[in-house]
């Protein structure tokens, strides 16, 4: 009952600043000269199809610590992952058949699997694994971010807090 209300609390703040980013999308794209209408159309549909797909990738153990979307040309979107929880093999089979039409979703969520299954692998007496960062643009970009020891250390003291 605790995740769904966490899920459910998540998809609201992320539908809540999503209407705030769009606008903010729509006044930096009228800057940008370049753009013609359906191309900005386009994009802003895409960045709401990103929007959209967030709260089904935390249902795969996905938080979303935050997301930049870069107004440029080629414009891009950048998200930011946590891993909240481990789901099992079967639960994200069933994860993909039943979101099989939502092909954002499939892009990100393979993405942060093989990411996750790569950092894995990966160790270091200093560093620890911080969050992966997904950068859809062209060309697409994973990314595998990892902190100092002591300042991840001083991070969760200072969360401890809060």
């Amino acid at each position: 009952m605790k995740e769904k209300n966490f899920i459910k609390k998540t998809s609201q703040t992320i539908s809540d600043g999503a209407d705030q980013v769009l606008d903010q999308l729509k006044a930096g794209f009228s800057k940008i000269g370049d753009f013609g209408t359906s191309t900005k159309n386009k994009f802003i549909d895409y960045v709401k199809e990103v929007f959209n797909v967030l709260p089904l990738l935390e249902k795969a153990g996905f938080k979303t610590n935050r997301l930049i979307v870069g107004v440029s040309i080629p414009p891009s979107v950048e998200i930011h992952f946590s891993r909240f929880k481990e789901v099992d093999k079967e639960e994200i089979d069933a994860l993909y058949e039943e979101y099989k039409e939502k092909k954002m979703f499939k892009l990100i969520l393979k993405s942060l699997l093989m990411s996750n299954d790569f950092q894995s692998k990966l160790s270091s007496d200093n560093l620890v694994f911080s969050e992966t960062c997904i950068e859809i643009s062209i060309p697409p970009k994973v990314s595998i971010k990892y902190l100092n020891r002591d300042i991840a250390n001083l991070n969760k003291i200072e969360a401890d807090f809060d």
